[in-house]
C-alpha cells in the first residue's frame, strides 16, 4: 500500500514536469501574444491622449510640435519594442518598461498645461466680460487663452470655432487625458513584466536543455 502510494506520487510530480516541458517547448514555436497585445494597448491609448491634447491645446503653440513628436516616438519604439517583444526578446521587454515610464511623464505635462490654463482662464472669464480686471489679470487672462485651443474658448467666448468634437470643459480634458496615459503607462509595464518572465523562463529552458532560441 506505501509502495504504490509512493509511486503514485512519483508520476503526479513527472506528469507536472512533463507539463511544464511541453509548455515551455511550445513557447519555442509560439509567439508571446499577451505581451504583445499588452504593448499595442498602451500605444492606443497613448495615441488617444495625443488626439485629446492636440485638440486642447494651441496649435500655434510649441507644445503641438513636442506632443506630435513623442507621440511618433512612442508608436514607431513602442511598436518595434511590440515585435521583439513578441518573439521573447529581453531587449524589447525592457523597451516596453521605457515607454511605460514615458506615458507616465507625459501625464506631467499635457494635462497640466490644459487644467491650469483653464482654471485661469475660467477665473478671469466673468470679469474680463465685465470689464473688471485688472492689467495683470488681462495679461494672465490673455496668456491662458494662447494656450487653451480654440476648441474649448470658443464655447465660452463666443468665437466661431467648432467645439462639438470633444466637451468643452478643459479640466475634464486634462482629467480624461491623465486616464489616457495612465492606461496606456500600465499597459506598456504589464506587456514589459509578462514579457520578460516568459523570457527569462524560456531562456533558462533553453540553456538547461542547451539549445537556443
Amino acid at each position: 500500500m506505501i509502495n504504490e502510494q509512493k509511486e503514485r506520487n512519483v508520476l503526479t510530480k513527472m506528469s507536472d514536469l512533463e507539463y511544464t516541458k511541453n509548455d515551455l517547448e511550445m513557447m519555442r514555436y509560439r509567439n508571446n501574444k499577451m505581451a504583445y497585445a499588452l504593448g499595442l494597448g498602451g500605444m492606443a491609448f497613448s495615441m488617444l491622449a495625443c488626439f485629446m491634447g492636440l485638440n486642447s491645446i494651441n496649435a500655434g503653440t510649441a507644445n503641438t510640435m513636442v506632443v506630435i513628436m513623442l507621440n511618433i516616438l512612442v508608436l514607431l519604439g513602442g511598436f518595434l519594442g511590440c515585435e521583439k517583444t513578441k518573439s521573447y526578446s529581453k531587449g524589447g521587454c525592457i523597451s516596453l518598461f521605457v515607454f511605460g515610464g514615458l506615458s507616465f511623464a507625459r501625464i506631467f505635462y499635457v494635462p497640466i498645461i490644459i487644467i491650469s490654463n483653464f482654471a485661469t482662464f475660467s477665473k478671469y472669464l466673468d470679469g474680463n466680460n465685465a470689464g473688471t480686471l485688472t492689467e495683470e489679470e488681462i495679461v494672465k487672462f490673455k496668456d491662458s487663452v494662447s494656450n487653451l485651443g480654440p476648441s474649448i474658448t470658443s464655447k465660452y467666448t463666443d468665437a466661431t470655432s467648432s467645439y462639438a468634437y470633444f466637451f468643452a470643459n478643459g479640466t475634464v480634458r486634462g482629467v480624461v487625458t491623465i486616464i489616457f496615459l495612465a492606461a496606456s503607462a500600465g499597459l506598456f509595464i504589464a506587456g514589459g513584466v509578462i514579457g520578460y518572465l516568459r523570457s527569462k523562463k524560456l531562456t533558462d529552458y533553453l540553456s538547461s536543455i542547451g539549445s537556443k532560441m
